[in-house]
């Protein structure tokens, strides 16, 4: 038997409360790095997508493109044909993919291109393929502050998947976090012949930007490809770009190293922490994680894994042989830029579990996607045909949303709202700084890498057996709804977000302490 005393214990459906700066506020809870305070369509008006139009009323593109701080719901499922891509040019939108009924969106034919700031995108599939004669990103950012791209699954593009890159110094604090960046068309319809890359990552006097928990596969090169394009130098852009990347998994890139810099005289500043890279068919035998361009560059590289093994310097990074001792000693900081996360040697797993757009389900190409990098098997390909191209999505019945706030009826009658009252989806019924709306997007991604309990019954994963436990251990434990804790220390009745303390005593399942 384990005795924890005094345990905290956080309801956490709408919320999984992580420290932050005092006046900081997470765009939602699992929002990570440089652009994890974004605020999106906070606050703003509800756009609801009702058909898989290219445009028009009720297409995903006139919602996506209107003027405003507005949330994008979906109340359809299924694939998009895009005559062309969609531009965000307008700030302040929340596009919340987890809202499809079904089995979620897909666009293809063309790609997403984000230039504006306040910009959430989560939970959106995006494969342009070759049909269409298209050549570009299949979701690309540009321009904007305050950017941030969670759980989108990318693939099929006929350049790079998914780029954060900008010629000025118009973009700042964007994370891409949770994306399946996967399967560019390596020899198709780019006029430079084999161009299936993964992510270009450029940025201007102090850009920062923030990639973690993704999982690259299947491309040439580019697994990243951070920097600055020589367009300002050492001297004229001091600062450069800061690239924080980290807990990544790297699968099958082609030849000798996943990612590269081939600047000559530009400064990029990179934190290369705790990720996981697994060498495929396409893969050479000495290959590193990283080749590196400019000697006005400084990294910082700690905790990441190569084939299975903890990667040493030689397998982390390669430098031109003109570099002399003195100058690969002042690339290595000793010290991180950022205050990154973990570096496990087990992060794959997170990753395989939760990457992409799971929500509301994982079709069938991300899960053989997923499978392929477990299993060590499938490569590059030159067109999304060699592969079964794009599967059918399924939808379902929207809930019913009588006053169209983006909240099911029965959701805002179990929450005590009025569901003929769409002013109180902007409202902050419990002062925490979210509206509703934005519990209810939250709540709908319970169960995503976190343990969901019913009731007053708990499930707890200590993991395999080992040495027992002694002292307190504190764990985030998710609710579906509101709960009475019968051991909580006031005997009262919790919400969802709000911490409960007890003593608890747990009892073991056979073969664990």
């Amino acid at each position: 038997m384990v005795k924890i005393p005094f345990h905290p214990i956080i309801l956490a459906a709408a919320f999984v409360f992580f420290p932050m700066g005092a006046s900081a506020l997470p765009a939602f809870p699992g929002a990570e790095g440089f652009g994890a305070e974004t605020v999106g369509g906070r606050g703003g008006r509800v756009l609801q997508v009702t058909n898989l139009k290219d445009k028009g009323p009720g297409s995903l593109r006139e919602a996506v493109e209107a003027e405003g701080p507005r949330t994008v719901v979906f109340r359809i499922s299924g694939t998009i044909p895009l005559e062309k891509s969609i531009v965000v040019k307008n700030p302040y939108l929340t596009l919340a993919g987890q809202t499809a009924p079904g089995d979620g969106i897909c666009l293809k034919d063309a790609g997403l291109v984000i230039n504006a700031s306040e910009v959430i995108v989560r939970f959106l599939r995006v494969r342009p393929g070759d049909q269409s004669g298209y050549v570009g990103d299949a979701i690309s950012v540009g321009a904007g502050k305050n950017i941030l791209i969670d759980h989108c699954s990318c693939t099929w593009s006929n350049d790079e998947t998914l780029s954060v890159s900008t010629g000025d110094n118009s973009l700042d604090n964007v994370t891409v976090q949770w994306c399946l960046i996967s399967e560019s068309l390596n020899d198709s319809l780019h006029e430079k012949g084999e161009h299936g890359y993964g992510s270009l990552i450029r940025g201007h006097h102090g850009s920062k930007f923030t990639f973690h928990h993704n999982l690259y596969s299947h491309h040439k090169g580019r697994s990243p490809r951070p920097g600055v394009y020589d367009k300002w130098d050492h001297e004229q852009d001091p600062d450069g770009l800061l690239l924080e990347f980290r807990n990544n998994v790297i699968y099958d890139w082609y030849g000798s190293h996943a990612g590269y810099n081939a600047d000559k005289e530009s400064v990029t500043r990179m934190d290369y922490i705790g990720n996981y890279l697994i060498p495929g068919v396409d893969s050479a035998e000495d290959s590193v994680a990283y080749q590196e361009g400019s000697i006005y560059n400084k990294s910082y590289f700690a905790g990441n894994w190569m084939n299975e093994e903890k990667a040493g310097r030689e397998k982390e990074v390669r430098f031109p042989k003109t570099y002399t001792p003195e100058m690969i000693q002042s690339y290595f900081q000793q010290r991180p830029f950022t205050n990154s996360g973990a570096t496990s040697g087990t992060i794959h797993y997170d990753v395989f579990s939760d990457v992409g757009a799971c929500l509301p389900r994982r079709d069938s190409v991300d899960e053989r996607i997923i499978d392929q990098a477990k299993k060590k098997t499938g490569g590059i390909i030159n067109s999304q045909s060699e592969v079964g191209g794009w599967p059918k999505l399924e939808s379902q019945p929207a809930p019913p949303d009588r006053d169209h706030d983006g909240m099911p009826d029965k959701w805002e009658e179990r929450m005590g709202f009025n569901p003929d009252d769409s002013a109180d989806g902007t409202a902050d019924s419990d002062g925490d700084g979210y509206t509703n709306l934005e519990e209810y997007l939250q709540e709908k991604c319970v169960g995503l890498d976190h343990t969901v309990i019913e009731g007053d019954k708990f499930a707890f994963d200590w993991g395999p057996p080992g040495p027992p436990f002694k002292g307190t251990r504190d764990e985030f434990l998710n609710a579906s709804k509101d709960l009475s804790i019968r051991l909580s220390s006031d005997k009262t009745i919790y919400r969802i977000g709000e911490p409960v303390f007890a003593n608890l005593e747990l009892t073991n399942d056979s073969g664990y302490p």
